[in-house]
C-alpha cells in the first residue's frame, strides 16, 4: 500500500490533505471533525486581535454559485464558485487559544497536525499572536496575508492589505520569524503582480513556506433584483481557480526549488486535484470550498482516492510525485511539432473537428474526415472535441 506521509517544514504529516482555515476549522469541535474524517492536518480559523474582523464573522454570508453564477438551490455542481463575506476567528485570542490547545491534544492522539493561523493589524500584534500559538503547542504558524475580507473594510490593515505591500509583509515576517522557534508559513493573496518575487522576499525574511493562494475579490449582481448578491463585493474561489493557483505553484517551485516549501489552496476539489497540486510542487494541499459544500466526510473520501491512485499508478511515496509535472515543463520553443491523425474505422463523421479547425486541416469526405497535413499545425483542437476516444491522435513529426 502507498505511503502517503510527507515531510513539510520539518514536520511529518500522515497524508498531504489539510482542512484549510475557514468555517470548517472555526473551533475545536469542527477541527476534531476534520481530523476524524481523515485529514492529515487542520489549519485553524485565523486568530486575530481585530474586533472588527471577529465581529464580521458573526454576520458571515456565503453562497454556492453554479456556472451561470446563480445560487445553486440544490445539488452543488463540480464547477461551483464559493462566494462569501466572512471574517476571522470569533473569539478573542485568550479564548480562542483554549480551542487550539484542546485541538492540539486531540490531534496528537490521531497522528494529525494542527497549524495555527494568525492575523493582526500591528507588527507587535503579529508577534504576540505568533508566540501565543507557539506556546499553545502548534508546530507551525501560518501568517494570513491573503484574506480578501479586510480589503473590503476601510482602515483594517491585515490580510490582503498586508499581502499587497511586499515591504511591510516582509517586515512582519522577519519580526515573527525572529521571535518564534517554530517555522512560519505565509499565506498570500493572488491579487499581486509577481508572487515569485514576493515568495523570494518572504523566504529571505525568514519564511519556511508559502501558501499559494488565498481567494480573489469578486462582484456578482443579482439580475432578478438588480442588487448585489450578498450585499456587495466578496471573496470568491472554488474549483475554477485551480489552473491559476497551479501556475503560481509551478513558478515558485521552478524559481526557488527546495529553498521554500509550498502548501497549495484555492481550487482543490477532490483527490485528482490533490495529485495535480502535488505534481505541480505543493507538499501539502489545503481544501475548503468542497468541504463546505459536501461536509467533513469529503476529506476522508479524498484521502482514500489518493491512496487508490498511488497504488494503481505504482507511486510508493508522495515524494515520487512531488513537482514532477513542473520539472517536466517545456518552453514554447521546445514544444515538438505534431500533426493530427484520424482513425477512419472509429470516426462517426459527427463534424465536431471541422468546426474547431481554423487552419483548414480537417477536411470532410463522404464517410468521415481526413487530415490535410500541409495545413495542420498540431494544435489539438480536433483531438479535444472528438467524442470517440482514440479516433484522433497527435503524432510527433
Amino acid at each position: 500500500m502507498a505511503d502517503t506521509r510527507i515531510e513539510f517544514c520539518g514536520v511529518t504529516f500522515k497524508n498531504p490533505l489539510a482542512a484549510a482555515s475557514a468555517e470548517p476549522t472555526l473551533n475545536a469541535a469542527n477541527m476534531k471533525k476534520c481530523i476524524d474524517a481523515g485529514a492529515g492536518a487542520v489549519i485553524a480559523k485565523t486568530m486575530t486581535d481585530s474586533p472588527d474582523m471577529r465581529e464580521l464573522t458573526q454576520r458571515a454570508k456565503w453562497r454556492f454559485l453554479n456556472a451561470k453564477h446563480e445560487v445553486c438551490h440544490g445539488k452543488v455542481p463540480r464547477s461551483f464558485s464559493l462566494y462569501s463575506r466572512s471574517g476571522l476567528a470569533l473569539e478573542p485570542p485568550e479564548d480562542f487559544m483554549k480551542e487550539i490547545t484542546e485541538t492540539v491534544k486531540y490531534a496528537a492522539q490521531k497522528d494529525a497536525v494542527v497549524i495555527g493561523s494568525i492575523g493582526s493589524t500591528e507588527i507587535d500584534g503579529w508577534v504576540t499572536l505568533g508566540k501565543q500559538m507557539e506556546d499553545g503547542g502548534v508546530p507551525l504558524v501560518e501568517l494570513n496575508f491573503g484574506c480578501p475580507h479586510p480589503k473590503l473594510m476601510p482602515g483594517v490593515r491585515t490580510g490582503m492589505n498586508v499581502g499587497q505591500d511586499f515591504d511591510y509583509a516582509c517586515e512582519i515576517t522577519q519580526k515573527v520569524s525572529e521571535a518564534l522557534d517554530v517555522p512560519i508559513i505565509i499565506k498570500v493573496t493572488p491579487q499581486v503582480t509577481d508572487l515569485v518575487l514576493f515568495s523570494d522576499m518572504l523566504q529571505k525574511a525568514g519564511a519556511k513556506a508559502v501558501t499559494l493562494t488565498n481567494r480573489f475579490i469578486g462582484f456578482v449582481p443579482d439580475i432578478e433584483t438588480g442588487g448585489p448578491l450578498i450585499y456587495g463585493k466578496a471573496g470568491v474561489g472554488g474549483p475554477w481557480t485551480k489552473p491559476l493557483t497551479l501556475r503560481w505553484i509551478n513558478e515558485v517551485r521552478t524559481a526557488l526549488g527546495d529553498k521554500l516549501h509550498i502548501t497549495g489552496t484555492n481550487g482543490a476539489y477532490d483527490w485528482r486535484d490533490i495529485v495535480m497540486f502535488i505534481m505541480s510542487g505543493a507538499h501539502i494541499v489545503q481544501m475548503c470550498s468542497a468541504v463546505m459544500c459536501y461536509g467533513y466526510d469529503w476529506l476522508g473520501k479524498q484521502v482514500k482516492g489518493l491512496e487508490t491512485f498511488m497504488d494503481e499508478k505504482g507511486y510508493q511515496t508522495i515524494d515520487q510525485m512531488l513537482g514532477i509535472a513542473t520539472d517536466a515543463c517545456m518552453e514554447y520553443s521546445q514544444m515538438p511539432h505534431e500533426k493530427a491523425s484520424v482513425d477512419k474505422k472509429l470516426c462517426i463523421n459527427c463534424g465536431m473537428c471541422l468546426k474547431v479547425c481554423f487552419s483548414d486541416a480537417m477536411q470532410p469526405d463522404e464517410e468521415n474526415v481526413f487530415v490535410k497535413e500541409e495545413n495542420c499545425v498540431g494544435c489539438g483542437g480536433c483531438y479535444s472535441v472528438c467524442p470517440v476516444k482514440g479516433t484522433i491522435n497527435l503524432v510527433k513529426v
